[in-house]
């Protein structure tokens, strides 16, 4: 039965997932395997299920020391570069999904395929990175010769105003023409777009900083942080239970 979801595929995964409301209760009956169980449970049959609920945690802290601790910390807080996982602050529209399953499956998507995953085939490339992965770009503007040197530390400035923090009225002012090449990912009044990956920059929660030397930083020469796909790593049941774990999390 191990053999079985350790074999399963995203596809496969994800089906489980959406179809784990319309299965009966017999359909995983207590002396089923608990990987098999959790595959085709929703995250509100296994947070009910002492069991399964049990076995959502141990397999998720055991990912989480193993691979993700390095990047996102032990308690999945995050660092510079790194995002807080618990902030309730994700991209790609997690926390925004009206549904416990739809945020699930969001975070799988993310766990299955990563974020900027460039170690694919060229033909099975989009944008430069493998189509199925999460995708946005944060292009530098003053490498780009988008914008000049004023023109990016008037933005900075903008961007601390958008933030509520201390800005310059005059360059914010002057700003607000040049912010329309930012609107397509972080949206006309800076709120973010999950469509895109795009920050919201209207809170005081950064990847990097928000100071004006790291804001600067980042509007002119750009980021493109990277987070492996865990697919080929983790079997179903894993991915699974990991996702149900960090959303557990988040909404405490």
């Amino acid at each position: 039965m191990r053999r079985l979801y350790t074999t399963l595929n995203a596809r496969f995964l994800c089906a489980c997932l959406s179809l784990a409301c319309l299965l009966p209760q017999s359909a995983y009956a207590a002396d089923t395997d608990p990987a098999v169980r959790v595959l085709n449970a929703s995250p509100e049959a296994i947070a009910a299920d002492p069991a399964l609920a049990g076995f959502v945690k141990q397999t998720a802290e055991s990912a989480i020391s193993e691979h993700c601790s390095r990047c996102h910390g032990p308690e999945l807080r995050g660092a510079p570069g790194a995002p807080d996982l618990l902030d309730y602050d994700w991209l790609w529209g997690s926390a925004t999904d009206s549904s416990a399953v739809g945020a699930v499956m969001q975070i799988q998507r993310t766990l299955l395929y990563g974020i900027r995953n460039k170690d694919c085939p060229p033909e099975q490339q989009s944008y430069g990175a493998c189509a199925a992965t999460r995708f946005s770009q944060m292009p530098g503007y003053l490498k780009m010769q988008t914008l000049n040197e004023a023109q990016i530390a008037d933005l900075v400035e903008y961007v601390l105003k958008l933030q509520g923090g201390e800005a310059d009225a005059g360059a914010a002012g002057r700003a607000e023409a040049d912010f329309a090449v930012c609107t397509e990912c972080h949206g006309e009044f800076g709120e973010g777009d999950p469509a895109f990956g795009g920050p919201n920059l209207t809170d005081a929660i950064t990847l990097f900083g928000n100071d004006r030397e790291t804001i600067r930083d980042v509007i002119a020469n750009g980021r493109e942080g990277a987070c492996p796909p865990w697919g080929d790593t983790l079997d179903a049941a894993a991915i699974k239970a990991l996702a149900v774990h960090i959303y557990n999390l988040a909404e405490k």
